[in-house]
Formats: structure tokens, sequence, C-alpha cells
């Protein structure tokens, strides 16, 4: 639709416009379906706010769903965080693998296996360099509750991680019950994911202030986690795990700040 003429003089056009303006009218006939497609798919309440528009047609995008709404804007719904705890220590156990970082550990490591009790909230941490040494970790650690604390592991929940798998027929012939969160949903192992955050979060703080190289931040998380045992938690009635494990408070007096001086002294006499 044209809006005005120009006639060239000099190699440059001069604009003349039309006696007559036409413009396209919004119809306030136009269904609200139509102009919700029109507008970018915006919410009913900002389609109300259009002025020009007919209201009487905004019960039918009211009561019809649109696809392109549906597809575009659908969003994870928040989980709720199951409060509920075992009965017992390790009746139930959440484990989990974190990595590989991008920086290997001291001791080579890129990952860390993450162990937690669902009872009393405690942690184990190992620094692994494989995904393979999974398996005989959490066998050795089966041995540890059974010998330490008198007490089997019942029920082991993790993700469907290859090395979790690999266990498979080893829980089947101990009685372990192997429980697997299902594929994209990882708030289902949400206990020891969050467990990895808490993890990170302290031993990142560690590391910063005590201005240590990246490569030792295997240390560093290893530090995290001793320390999370020994903190008390209000969910847990205000004691640390380490006491729920082992029926007494934790001792503080040979806590010192990560990564401050000391001197190391032999007691060999000849020395």
């Amino acid at each position: 639709m044209p809006i005005g003429v120009g006639r060239r003089r000099g190699g440059v056009y001069y604009f003349h416009s039309l006696d007559k303006i036409e413009a396209h009218s919004v119809k306030a006939s136009d269904s609200a379906q139509l102009w919700h497609s029109r507008l970018g798919h915006p919410s009913l309440s900002v389609l109300r706010l259009v002025n020009c528009l007919n209201k009487s047609s905004f019960k039918q995008v009211q009561n019809k769903e649109c696809d392109a709404c549906l597809r575009a804007k659908q969003t994870r719904d928040v989980f709720k965080i199951n409060d509920g705890r075992a009965g017992e220590p390790f009746e139930l156990i959440h484990c989990d693998v974190w990595g590989p970082y991008r920086f290997s550990a001291s001791c080579g490591a890129r990952y860390f296996l993450t162990v937690v009790d669902d009872f009393s909230r405690a942690v184990w941490v190992h620094l692994i360099r494989e995904k393979s040494e999974v398996q005989n970790i959490l066998k050795q650690f089966f041995a540890m509750t059974q010998r330490q604390f008198n007490k089997m592991v019942k029920v082991v929940r993790c993700d469907n991680g290859m090395e979790f798998q690999a266990l498979r027929s080893y829980f089947l012939d101990n009685g372990i019950i192997f429980q697997t969160s299902c594929v994209y949903t990882p708030q289902q192992n949400g206990r020891v994911e969050r467990k990895h955050r808490h993890i990170l979060e302290m031993g990142r703080a560690l590391r910063f202030h005590a201005n240590l190289p990246i490569n030792f931040w295997g240390e560093c998380i290893l530090t995290a986690g001793y320390l999370i045992n020994r903190l008390p938690s209000p969910l847990l009635g205000n004691k640390s795990p380490y006491e729920l494990l082992h029926n007494k408070p934790p001792l503080y007096d040979q806590l010192r700040v990560f990564g401050c001086l000391c001197y190391a002294h032999s007691k060999n006499t000849n020395g």
C-alpha cells in the first residue's frame, strides 16, 4: 500500500504525501485467539490490557488450550523436599558421583564419590580417578558399617550410572534393595545432590580462604566432608551426624584453620 510518491530531481527523490492516507484497521470482531497468536502468545491477563480488542471473545481463549504455549512455556514443577528419615543408621544410603572436574587433584583424582546416610546425614567422600573404582569402594563401605557399627546396609539409592548398575548382582546376592532414580529426575536422588552442593560450597570457601592452588581441591573436599559430619543441624535436633552415629558429641579442640602454618615434629629420640 503506497503512502506517498516522489519525483527524481538531480538524483534525489522529493517526497509528496498522498491526499488520502489508508491504513489497516484493527477489527474488534477478530477473535481473541487470533490476537493471542498475533501478539506472540501473551497471557490472558496481558491480552485484556489491549483496549481495541473485543473482550467478549476472551472466554474462547480461557477455555481453549494453546498447543504452542503448552510446548514453549512448560517448566518443571518445584518438587517438595522429603523431610522423612530412615529409622536407624545405614538403613538407607544415598550415593552419587560428581565430576569429572577440569583440573586433577594432587592425587590425580577428577571425581569424588559421595555416600550419605539417610538417618544421621553423615557423609563419606572418596576421591577417585575413574568411576570404575566405585564398586570396590562401596563394598569396603558395606564391610565398614558391619564391622564398626554392627549395621547392615539395607537400601542403596542412586542414579542410573553404570558404575552403580555394575553392582546389581552384588546387591541381589547380599539382600540389598537397589533403588534408582528415573531418567531426567535428579530430584529423586535429591538428598545426595544437595549434599554435593554443600560439600562444594564449603570446599570452595576453604580453598579461597587458604589461597591454595586449584590442584588442592581434593583436600578441600575431604576436609569439607569431615567438618560437615561434626556440625550440628536443626534437621537433626541440633545434633551433629557424628553424634547420631557414635552417641557422643565430637571433639573440636583438635581443629585448626584449614591452610594454616604447621610444623612437623618427630618423637624419634635419635633425630
